[in-house]
């Protein structure tokens, strides 16, 4: 229903119209990573190749300009229409194989918000690698997930809830290992019990960030890599780390690219007002959320919302996103709800 009530707004004109009036605000895509294993896995976490090179392209067709963050007050204040910044998140080393030439191809800038525990210590990004594990298993066929060399006691995986307390309490356990060589024994452990080929999805690199010399060459290439902290997170243990997670991660990312980030992006979008000072003692002139929206002078540099595009978002959503009509539409209705 959504798809065809698109379809009807745009071939009645209210895309164009809404193109129109939101020229001013800028468009800031989030996307993560290319998927780089067997058949697909993730929806805005990864994205094909072939889907991606193809936004790229629709962008060119479409007539948006694309800029960097560094002209983005300049974008608010010239005579740019629609101007847009290609924003993505985390470093994946499809990124570098398959993101960046596509890039290239249409001459478009690109921000990497680059997390660099992973980048410095080349194993798969645990987290999302054991949810990829989880995934891999047939709740129809009643599997007996059991770790016993980690005291982990039997359970049937049967359901999607059984299946989410599982991935939950291997996670639970994830973070109570000593360092990531426990916890990498762990993920080999689980592969062995969801049937994943722990050797292919590490040789493949499934869930391997840029290695350093992928990022030099990156950043050789037009990348601009801003930060997103060390090891992906703002709080360690129940002890807030914020501001030592930014320091490490800037002069890792100076390290590798001579270059200092003074942009930022939130951990899976979670923030609140209380970061903002530590943001600014870290000299951040800007931060990127998972919310939804568009930005104009009026947005706080410290709460950017963006477009989170992924591998099932419709062309038709796309381009409603694109040109600003999905933008009214959420702001009529709040209006409408704020006079209930």
């Amino acid at each position: 229903m959504k798809k065809y009530l698109l379809i009807i707004a745009k071939y009645s004109g209210l895309f164009f119209l809404a193109r129109a009036l939101t020229a001013k605000k800028i468009r800031v895509l989030a996307y993560h990573g290319i998927w780089v294993g067997e058949g697909h896995y993730g929806n805005f976490l990864y994205m094909s190749a072939d889907r991606f090179a193809n936004r790229m392209a629709l962008l060119k067709k479409w007539g948006y300009p694309v800029i960097t963050f560094s002209e983005q007050f300049e974008a608010i204040e010239g005579t740019l229409r629609c101007p847009t910044m290609i924003t993505i998140d985390d470093g994946w080393h499809g990124t570098w194989s398959a993101m960046l030439p596509a890039l290239e191809e249409h001459g478009f800038p690109a921000t990497v918000y680059l997390t660099t525990y992973y980048c410095l210590n080349q194993a798969p990004v645990i987290d999302v690698a054991l949810g990829y594990c989880l995934s891999a298993v047939d709740i129809n066929a009643g599997k007996t997930f059991h770790l016993p060399a980690f005291d982990m006691d039997p359970v049937t995986i049967d359901s999607e809830i059984t299946r989410g307390k599982v991935l939950a309490q291997v996670k639970e356990l994830s973070a109570s290992l000593a360092n990531d060589e426990a916890r990498q024994r762990l993920l080999k452990s689980v592969c062995e019990q969801t049937n994943v080929n722990h050797n292919e999805m590490t040789r493949g690199r499934w869930f391997h960030l840029m290695n350093p010399m992928e990022v030099r060459d990156a950043a050789r290439r037009g990348i601009k890599f801003e930060a997103h902290t060390h090891c992906h997170r703002t709080a360690h243990m129940g002890e807030d780390c914020l501001a030592e997670e930014i320091s490490a991660n800037i002069d890792c990312i100076r390290e590798l690219t001579g270059e200092t980030p003074r942009h930022f992006c939130y951990p899976s979008g979670v923030y609140s007002e209380n970061m903002w000072p530590v943001l600014r003692s870290c000299d951040i002139a800007s931060a990127t959320t998972t919310e939804i929206g568009l930005v104009d002078d009026k947005t706080n540099p410290y709460a950017i919302p963006r477009i989170l595009d992924g591998q099932y978002v419709t062309e038709i959503e796309f381009e409603a996103e694109m040109c600003g009509f999905s933008e009214l539409t959420r702001v009529v209705r709040r209006l409408v709800k704020r006079k209930q």
